[in-house]
């Protein structure tokens, strides 16, 4: 049953691994570390509560034999750090297995035999003149303790251990922390102390590349859609093996494998708010990866945990390619390193002076704009335009004086809106949809339904009315500017959390549809940066289902029948707020 389970898990990825002959040809580029790197395996991190953890200890032979104390770069995660090729212990000996089976955009990450999935490589870090620790959190490979997934737990653990750390003689007192996806997360937990509670000492700095910051807001039930394929392809290919414990003790502390949480736990309650880390408890310095393609996974987190940190330094890095390749990049590791020697070594590079905000600005999947450096996020000059749904099939300037209906078929229909640029512009930052909708019963569903689930997506075309397309999540080459997600029934904002741009759903209840009810949903599109050239278009997609497919994630639309109705014109103010950026800032 359990290989079953994975194989209905992975079976979308694998299938294309297979097709595209990825799965013997892994996209990465492997390279034999500088022989001045040492390893010590399996290094014991005592806990207060009478366990240890493990961690791998990457160091310079030569500076070691000086009795040098060099700043350290930290890594925490359940994926197993001894999955790396130097130990013979990835498929074929070669990369982890996720090479084989994700797509990468946008090129190949290059890293060495040393590296695990998503870690700061040390054949980067230990001859830039540090010692690189990859910890292995509680409950997971050899490491102690009880597992859980996303939890305050962890985050404790994760202090103590970089406690620990910076106490060595080896370590000259200061630590940095820096991975991707949960290696991001496991920062977030750390750093985030619990309120009134100091961060570990030895903590002076964090690269969070990418990753959630609210795991139901983000990714389980974004926009109060479920998503039904990650989490099943995540737990199955990357962190069940590496369970510790048996999965009686793990559900005893996470009652559920994190798929099922969602049947347990359907609306925002304590169980999922517990795994959202009070972000503005950050105040280290943090140079915070976003990006603007991974619109299923990681980008609302991101953008989020860079807003609400109270880190008086920190920095945004943004872009629109694959998270792995751009981690590895030499242009992203040559700015992480200008930021961990400025913030560990004590340096005067002149990096506190940097602007705040490395913005890249795309044309379409392969065509960068412009990269700039910006003062702020969201872009202070951002001026939200107010465009109009139409039945004409277009998006106004002006309201329309009568209202009317659109409609579509509630099973797998859509409709869509345009609107034609007078001028080149950039769009940047956070655009929102309100609209009016209603459900009707059909002859198919004679049946009035009680909820209305919506995908909604921007898509750019050219002037001769083609889909311009762009880089998505997980290696998505055909993906559109930007999507969004939305349910009739979840529809109650927090009107704390939201914003004008960018609402909020509360999650706290749902309220079903009764026949002939009209109300309005509002959704939130992830941040995008996208110029348009004069005479380009925008269409505003709004469909049943999730017409541009990301592998590995799956919303469940299954509650939609009958005929979707959606009100404009008139006293339905159905419209698309739009971020435009003033000329003066696009040079």
């Amino acid at each position: 049953m359990e290989i079953l389970s994975t194989l209905r898990a992975a079976w979308p990825v694998l299938r294309r691994a297979i097709r595209s002959g990825q799965l013997l040809r892994p996209q990465c580029e492997l390279v034999q570390p500088d022989d001045d790197i040492a390893v010590s395996y399996d290094v014991e991190i005592p806990m207060p509560e009478g366990f240890v953890l493990t961690a791998n200890v990457f160091h310079s032979r030569s500076r070691r034999a000086a009795a040098a104390a060099d700043p350290v770069v930290m890594c925490a995660h359940p994926y197993d750090n001894h999955l790396i090729p130097a130990l013979g212990n990835t498929p074929l000996g070669g990369p982890p297995q996720q090479y084989r089976l994700l797509p990468q955009a946008g090129g190949k990450p290059r890293f060495s035999t040393l590296a695990s999935w998503e870690s700061p490589d040390p054949n980067f870090w230990v001859p830039a003149g540090y010692t690189l620790v990859n910890l292995n959190l509680p409950g997971f490979a050899n490491s102690q303790g009880p597992a859980s997934v996303i939890s305050a737990h962890q985050g404790e653990c994760y202090r103590q251990a970089i406690d620990y750390v910076g106490a060595q003689p080896w370590c000259n007192g200061n630590v940095g922390l820096c991975g991707v996806s949960f290696l991001c997360i496991s920062q977030y937990l750390a750093a985030a102390t619990p309120d009134g509670e100091a961060a570990p000492e030895a903590l002076k700095c964090m690269i969070p590349w990418e990753g959630v910051s609210d795991l139901y807001q983000d990714l389980v039930c974004r926009g109060g859609v479920a998503d039904v394929g990650f989490l099943d392809f995540w737990w199955n290919t990357e962190v069940k093996e590496s369970l510790n414990v048996s999965l009686d003790q793990y559900l005893s502390v996470e009652e559920a494998i994190p798929l099922d949480a969602l049947a347990r736990h359907p609306l925002y309650d304590d169980y999922w708010k517990a795994k959202a880390p009070p972000l503005e408890n950050i105040r280290v310095p943090m140079l915070l990866c976003a990006s603007f393609s991974d619109h299923e996974l990681h980008t609302m987190g991101s953008f989020r945990a860079f807003e609400q940190a109270s880190s008086p330094q920190k920095w945004l890095y943004t872009h629109r390619g694959g998270k792995w390749t751009e981690f590895y990049r030499p242009e992203s590791l040559r700015l992480q390193r200008e930021f961990m020697d400025h913030f560990l070594k004590g340096e005067a590079n002149g990096f506190d002076a940097r602007p705040q905000v490395r913005l890249e600005v795309r044309s379409s999947r392969e065509e960068i704009h412009e990269v700039r450096w910006e003062h702020a996020w969201p872009l202070p000059n951002t001026a939200y335009d107010t465009l109009y749904l139409d039945a004409r099939d277009t998006l106004s300037t002006q309201a329309p004086v009568e209202g009317t209906e659109v409609t579509y078929e509630g099973r797998a229909g859509h409709t869509y809106f345009e609107y034609t640029f007078e001028e080149d512009t950039e769009i940047t930052g956070y655009a929102k949809l309100k609209v009016w909708v209603e459900a009707r019963a059909s002859a198919r569903d004679p049946m009035t339904p009680e909820d209305v689930a919506l995908c909604c997506f921007l898509d750019k075309r050219d002037r001769a009315g083609r889909s311009v397309r762009f880089y998505g999540a997980v290696g998505q080459e055909q993906d559109m500017i930007t999507r969004g997600y939305g349910r009739a029934v979840r529809r109650e904002l927090n009107d704390a959390a939201s914003r004008p741009f960018h609402p909020v759903p509360l999650g706290a209840r749902e309220q079903p549809l009764q026949s002939g009810d009209v109300v309005p949903v509002e959704i939130a599109f992830c941040p995008s940066s996208t110029f348009f050239r004069r005479g380009e278009r925008l269409r505003l997609i709004i469909s049943a289902i999730d017409v541009v497919h990301a592998p590995i994630f799956s919303k469940d639309t299954s509650a939609n029948r009958g005929l979707h109705v959606l009100h404009v014109g008139g006293d339905c103010d159905s419209h698309l707020l739009l971020p435009r950026i003033a000329r003066s800032a696009t040079g």
